[in-house]
């Protein structure tokens, strides 16, 4: 019973371990951070930090003379006949392959679907300042900047987990024409290993099924052939 208590134990501490989020936070202002970090970790930092101790350079060793000659002479290799595919491409043709694709792409749709609702935006900022042209030609280069970003926005809303009044994006053109042009965005998404990780192994198990399983029998040769192959052994 104790050996099993352990076991369990384990069990649920690499499943309280994967319920962490990991946070990928991004800014830019005139130059982009990035911070990747999970619990007290940071994962990824750019700019990287400067190491204040010089790395120490390791020399390579030198392989001797025998292991470069015997890496050189390699045996040659022996005929097997046909390989799995050409085996595939000899029974089905191009209409199987094209049977695989479909399939294929049905199973990643269904996963690219269930994917984007792994991620979940903690936040999202964006600040736009336009400037620059006549009044006329800034209100068509406002038009055209609203045209593009406030849809993306919606997009990623529609298809992310967001926090409430946690979107949020300020674009306003300048016709005073003393402003200077500025961008500047923050975001910052989340992402639990674990349900990342059952979205994968869902994807594993349905593209095996769906695609992997259909190739291997697509693979074999017909009954009559092999049939008829019988045959001919016998006479």
């Amino acid at each position: 019973m104790i050996a099993l208590y352990i076991i369990l134990g384990i069990i649920a501490l690499f499943i309280g371990l994967l319920s962490v989020p990991v946070v990928l936070r991004v800014e830019y202002a005139g130059s982009v951070t990035l911070r990747l970090r999970w619990l007290f970790f940071t994962l990824l930092r750019v700019p990287a930090p400067e190491d204040k101790k010089p790395r120490k350079k390791k020399k390579k060793k030198e392989k001797p003379e025998k292991e470069k000659e015997e890496k050189k002479e390699k045996k040659p290799k022996e005929d097997k006949g046909p390989n799995v595919l050409q085996r595939f491409y000899k029974y089905q043709g191009i209409p199987g392959f094209i049977e695989l694709l479909q399939r294929a792409v049905e199973v990643l749709r269904k996963f690219r679907h269930g994917m984007w609702r792994c991620f979940k935006i903690r936040e999202l900022r964006l600040h736009m300042v336009i400037v620059g042209g006549e009044p006329h030609e800034l209100v068509e280069k406002y038009g055209k900047v609203c045209a593009g970003v406030y849809p993306a926005l919606g997009w990623l809303s529609a298809h992310l987990r967001s926090r409430p009044g946690k979107v949020r994006a300020t674009i306003a053109p300048d016709f005073t024409g003393l402003a200077e042009k500025e961008i500047a965005c923050t975001a910052e998404i989340s992402v639990i290993p674990r349900t990342l990780l059952a979205a994968v192994i869902m994807l594993g198990i349905r593209l095996g099924i769906k695609v992997v399983l259909n190739f291997f029998k697509g693979a074999k040769a017909p009954k009559e052939e092999t049939k008829g192959k019988l045959h001919e052994v016998t006479i």
